[in-house]
Order: structure tokens, then sequence, then C-alpha cells
């Protein structure tokens, strides 16, 4: 009885205002519809760039079109259109009951009709009384016009993605020729990204863009404007070859414009092409840290072993992204390694695994025993030339990276305490808790393995550098954000970045992470990282040395600096370590990064509340094999192939030693999760997959 009158009340509301909507609104015609570009704003204000179309708008009449491109459209979008009068009745009042249930606007039963008068005169805002003006003005518009004409309209003024506004723009867009010569399955490939163009972009969303390809063929063929012997035929066929996107900005910009674009093509009230409509868009860029990132980050890899890398910078007291490179290149690599690249991260995660144990009260100066081999649920672990080094404090065991002595503490304070601390710290637990979309497979980022304190688990390099900002800010955290704030072309507010940190991490224990990661600069396994100034950081090194990672940060700025190859390969040097590789881009990098900000001292941590652990809990040691049965193996792995699984378990091939010996990094071992099966979904990001070999191949020296 309630949820009728509930939506009696709310008819009644609707005719009210459809009535009055009939009568005071004229709808707009394309040649009223203009597109301006967004201008770009840096930290301090100043124009920086823009966001434009690729391609400008340029009009088609429907009769110059192959019949197959507007029934793409209609196929997916509204295969009654030639039957209703600009609404449908049946598909307004689904959607009426839809949305009272759920409280809010929540389906829209629009026509094409509908959708026009959305694009050409509307702003995006998903309320009833924008519904209503729609209906309305849908229903003065074909009054007035043909349906021919109105198909026309919608097509020359659908965002179509890339900036493309209309589907001679979007042909040139994807595809470069004109809308006239699109072929009935190019057709059916843009009819599909309608439904959210910017996330449906067959170079980044090739399976998905094919799955809305198939609603278009399947529409097409219930309608009869295809047979079924073309529709499989089309459907065997797959997607067409699109063109490459063209960056943003081809200067030292570029990747964090591209960022940028990606980001805000998400937002729910930019998707629809609003993004490149005049805003007004202020972002944390910081002009000279970014062109300082890039021009480092590109002679690292022209001059070194490998094809890519990123930068990345984050105020640790807003969350504001200053610096962000995600490979040498726009042009020559689109693809933005920084934002959505997610790979292993070696012994960097152990600056969290420290945070969980300081958090169950117990010192840095606790001691374990490092043996050389360890086994934890049937894994072996080891240290780099399974050498081990007696009993060792967690201090020495942070400077030296010893995988043994950190995993020991992993299982004392248990794994999910240390996935708590690393998600508190800045580190999404789920695809779902991304601060920005990657191309990550969903479900959990943060899993509970054996080897979880060895770097097991897959991360980006902004992700990294916003959880240790997360220290540098003594334990308060803020959201990772590009964009501070957007206002309209006439300086309306319409959206603001919240700025609010919160502390996640607790005071002292930040300040206890920090001074042991000082120590890993001062005289550890980060030597090569160190400024001049107060630092602290952690190396990280996967197995075979296929990623090498330095995490670190001064009070004002952190920076997580990843190197790699784009196809998950080897990199083939001889200090293919955190330490070697780098450790000396980040010191290059941050060394001008700091020049004219204020030398800022860590504050020192309060330890005599902390509980000195010498009975830990008892992890047994593996008996060191015989001398001929080691084979040389540098990783630790166990070779016997009884179960191709996660031998060793750890994503850390160890940046353990001794710190005193100065010959580089050579690290320890331990190899990780040699299936392949569960190092991490880097298969779609560019990567070509990790390998599932998580240990860090050392960034320390020998034990």
């Amino acid at each position: 009885m309630v949820a009728a009158l509930s939506v009696a009340s709310v008819a009644l509301a609707v005719f009210g205002l459809l009535g009055f909507y009939l009568v005071a609104s004229t709808p707009l015609l394309p040649d009223d519809i203009a597109n301006h570009a967004s201008v770009l704003f840096d930290v301090d204000g100043e124009e920086v760039g823009g966001l434009s179309a690729d391609v400008l708008r340029s009009d088609v009449t429907l009769t110059s079109l192959p019949d197959h491109v507007p029934q793409a459209v209609m196929a997916v979008e509204d295969r009654d259109f030639y039957d209703h009068r600009g609404v449908s009745v049946s598909g307004i009042v689904r959607a009426l009951f839809a949305n009272v249930r759920a409280g809010s606007v929540e389906q829209g039963g629009s026509t094409i009709t509908q959708q026009y008068i959305k694009n050409a005169a509307l702003k995006p805002d998903r309320t009833y009384r924008r519904k209503v003006e729609e209906v309305a003005l849908a229903i003065r518009l074909e009054q007035t016009y043909s349906k021919d004409e109105i198909l026309e309209f919608y097509l020359n003024t659908s965002y179509w993605g890339r900036g493309a506004t209309g589907v001679d723009a979007a042909a040139q867009s994807y595809f470069d020729r004109s809308a006239s010569e699109l072929s009935l399955n190019e057709a059916a490939t843009l009819a599909g990204m309608l439904a959210s163009p910017e996330n449906l972009d067959p170079s980044e969303n090739p399976d998905r863009v094919d799955d809305r390809r198939r609603v278009s063929l399947a529409g097409m063929l219930e309608q009869g404007w295809i047979d079924q012997v073309e529709h499989d035929e089309l459907v065997a066929e797959g997607l067409p070859t699109v063109m490459a996107r063209i960056p943003i900005d081809l200067g030292p910009n570029g990747y964090y414009f591209d960022a940028v674009r990606r980001v805000l093509a998400r937002h729910p009230d930019l998707d629809d092409g609003e993004l490149f409509r005049g805003l007004r868009i202020h972002t944390h860029l910081d002009p000279r840290l970014q062109a300082a990132a890039q021009e480092v980050l590109t002679a690292a890899i022209s001059d070194g072993p490998t094809d890519t890398g990123a930068i990345v910078t984050v105020d640790p007291s807003t969350g504001g992204i200053l610096a962000l490179v995600g490979g040498p290149d726009v042009m020559e690599q689109p693809l933005n390694t920084a934002l959505v690249s997610h790979r292993q991260v070696g012994s960097s995660f152990k600056a969290f695994t420290l945070q969980a144990f300081v958090e169950a009260g117990w010192s840095p100066q606790s001691t374990f025993d490092a043996p050389a081999t360890i086994e934890i649920d049937g894994h072996e672990f080891s240290n780099f030339g399974g050498a081990g080094s007696g009993a060792r404090t967690v201090q020495q065991a942070t400077l030296s990276s010893i995988n043994t002595v950190y995993l020991q503490m992993q299982e004392q304070v248990g794994r999910d305490r240390v996935i708590s601390a690393a998600h508190r710290a800045g580190l999404p637990r789920d695809r779902s808790e991304e601060a920005f979309a990657t191309q990550r497979n969903d479900g959990p980022v943060l899993e509970s393995y054996a080897g979880l304190t060895l770097g097991q688990n897959d991360f980006t390099a902004l992700e990294m550098a916003s959880a240790f900002g997360t220290y540098a800010a003594d334990g308060r955290h803020a959201l990772p954000r590009l964009v501070s704030s957007i206002e309209s072309r006439d300086g309306e507010v319409l959206w603001e970045a919240p700025t609010r940190p919160e502390q996640t991490v607790d005071r002292n224990v930040a300040r206890v992470v920090t001074d042991a990661l000082r120590g890993v600069i001062e005289g550890g396994t980060g030597q090569a990282a160190a400024i001049g100034r107060p630092a602290a950081g952690k190396t990280g090194t996967t197995n075979e040395g296929r990623n090498v990672w330095f995490v670190g940060y001064v009070p004002q700025l952190s920076t997580a600096v990843w190197l790699g190859n784009l196809d998950n390969s080897p990199i083939e040097a001889d200090d293919a370590t955190g330490g070697g590789l780098a450790a000396p881009v980040w010191a290059e990098y941050m060394g001008r990064a700091v020049e004219g900000l204020e030398v800022v001292e860590f504050s020192a941590p309060d330890l005599s509340e902390l509980e000195v652990l010498r009975e830990a809990v008892r992890i047994a040691p593996v008996p060191p094999p015989e001398a001929d049965d080691t084979g040389g193996d540098e990783d630790g792995a166990d070779d016997d192939g009884d179960d191709g699984g996660d031998d060793s378990g750890g994503g850390d091939s160890g940046d353990g030693g001794e710190a005193d010996d100065g010959d580089g990094d050579p690290g320890d071992s331990g190899s990780g999760d040699d299936d392949g099966d569960d190092g991490g979904d880097d298969s779609g990001d560019g990567d070509a997959g990790d390998t599932g070999d998580t240990s860090d191949a050392g960034d320390g020296e020998p034990a």
C-alpha cells in the first residue's frame, strides 16, 4: 500500500513537471552545440594544457551513410526508434518502478530521441527533474522533426570516446576513415561503445568492447537487418583493427595528462563527452618535478637494461600526485605503467610487515635467528646464496633485508595483521578498493601467501608511493589524487576532492618504521639512494630480477621508482636489483626534486613501551642440502619439480645480507610462486604477465 502511494505521488509530480516543460522548453539543434577544449591547471594555478578532441566534429547526412551504420546504433540503443513518438512508455514505467524501489534514479528508459536531448541541452544530473525535462523536450522534438532528422541529429552529437563527438569524428579517430566508409563490423563496434565511450576503447578494453559489438550484431539479426549467416561470420571475425590513441600531450606532461583523462573519464558525470566541453580542471601537477621525473626515467631506460619503468611522487600531507611518469616516451610507449601496471614489489613490502610487528607491541631490537633457509606451509624460502647469519635484530634484518627473519616476523604476528597493516598504509585489499583503476582482474589484491612479506602480491608505482607516504606523514594517509577541483567554463565549482587525511597508522608506529627505513639508506641495501638529507626507503627485487624497486621518502615527498620490461622478462644485468638499479634512479630524481625544499628531520620514535622479543614462534629451519644438490641455484627455490607451485613462496628473492661489504646488491634468494598462476594478473596490462616468480632477487649483500 505504501509503495503504491509512493509511486502514485511520484507519478503526479512527474506529470505536473511534464506539462510545465512541454510549454516552457525548446530543444537545441546540432548547430547550437559546440565543443570547447577543457583547460588543465597545475598545482600553482597556472594553465599547463588542455583536453580536446582527437578529431574535430564534422556533421554528416543520414543519406550519406550506409544503412548498417544507423542500424547498428539502433540495434544497441533503441530498436523501436521508428515505432515510438520520442518516449518509450513501457521503458519509463519500468524505470519508474525500479527507481522508486531503489530510492534514487537507477534506470533511464531513454530512447534515441531522449539521448539526443541529453547530449544537446542538459546537464548529466541523475534526477527526476532532469528526466522529466528530457521527456518533454523529446516529445517537442518529435512533433517538429522527422525520425530521419532526429536520428541524424543523434549520430552527429553523440560522444564516442577519444574526444570524438559525432559518428564521422569517431570513424576517423578509431578507423582512419569517414563514417560513409565504415564496414558493418566497424559500425557494430562503434555502436557498442556508446554505452560508456571512455571505458570501452577497443585498444584498452578489447574483451568488453567485443561483448558490446556482439550485442549490436544480435540486435541487427533480431530486427532482420542481417541474416544468420552474416551474423555468424561477423561474430567469428572478431574486433576490427583500431588506430592507437593519440596522446594528449607529447611533452613531459604526457603521462600525467593521460592519467587525468583516464581518471576523469570514469567519473559518472563526465563519461558522455562532458570532459571535452570547456571544463577548468585543477590538478596537483608540479611541472618542475614532472619534467625531472620524465628526464631521469627516460635516461635510465635509454642507458640501462630495461625497456620501461615508472616514477611517481605524492605529497604525503594531501595525497596530491605531483609527478607521474609511466614510461620512457608517451608516443613510443603509450601504456601508462605508473597508473595501470601492477608488478610484484619484492622486499619493499617488508615495511608493512615491520609496521604490523611494531603494532603488535614488539621492538625493532627484538632478535631472531637468521637461518639460511626456512620452511612455511611446505614451501622453502632462502637467503641469498643459502647463507645464514646467526642471530639478528629486526633493525639489522631490515638494513640487510634478511628474508628468513622477516618470514618469522610475519608468522609471529600473523598474515592477517600484515595484510591489515598494508591496507591501512594505503594498499588495496581488493580491486574494488583501488584508488585508480588498473588492469587487474576482479578479486583480492592482498592475498595471504606463505611468502607474503617477500612481496608476492602486485601493486603499481602509484600505490606504493601513496602507501609509503603514510609513514612520511606520521601515520596519516591521504587518498592519492590527480585532480583537486573541477569548474565549469564560468567558474562554477562542480567538484572538489576531499582533503582530510586520516590517522590510519599510529603515529609512533609510523616513526618506528621510518627510523628503520632510514637505516636502509644510511647503512643498508639502499645506500645508493642517499641524497644528502634525511630520507627513508626500501629496496625491492623480484625473482630473476624481473622487477626492481626503490620506494622512499623525505617528510615532504614520497616517491616510488620501478624498472622492468614490458614482457616481464628478466632484466639482463649483473646488478638487476633494487639497490643496484632503482635506488640510483631514485637518488638522481629526488636530488633534483628536493631542491629548494627545507631540510626537515624525521621525528624520533619512542621505543620505551615496546617489548624486546627473544623467543619468537618456532619455525624449523630447513637442513642445508648436500653440496652437489645445490646446483648453484641462486633463488633458493625447490627445484625438484614436485608440484610446480609456490616452492619458495616469496616475492622477495632477498635484499638480504650484511650491508658493509659495499659490493652492490647481489641479494638473497627465495624464489616465489613458480607456477605462474597467482603472481598477480599482469597479463592484461602490457606487462605480459608476472610468472609468479615473486622472490626478491636481492637488494642486499650476501648475508
